[in-house]
């Protein structure tokens, strides 16, 4: 597993059944396959991976936006 800050780059190399799988997962969490807590699906390919990031900086963005909202609204109450 890669960690990077946050997230992590969990890998499950190919095998002679199956193809390199790669998903986002929650550095810091559990090692235990069963509590590994995952931000997208495996994925097989690169851009099967890509579209799962742009998806997270989405909702990441949405969440900005609202956030400010929230900020804005509270300066006026201040």
């Amino acid at each position: 597993m890669r960690q990077i800050g946050t997230f992590a780059l969990q890998i499950e190399p190919a095998t002679t059944a199956t193809p390199t799988r790669v998903s986002i997962v929650v550095s810091g969490a559990p090692q235990d396959e069963q509590t590994v807590i995952h931000l997208s699906p495996d994925c097989v390919t690169l851009d099967e991976f890509e579209g799962q990031i742009n998806g997270l900086q989405d909702e990441l963005d949405l969440l900005r936006a609202e956030a400010r909202r929230a900020f804005a609204d509270n300066a006026g109450h201040a």
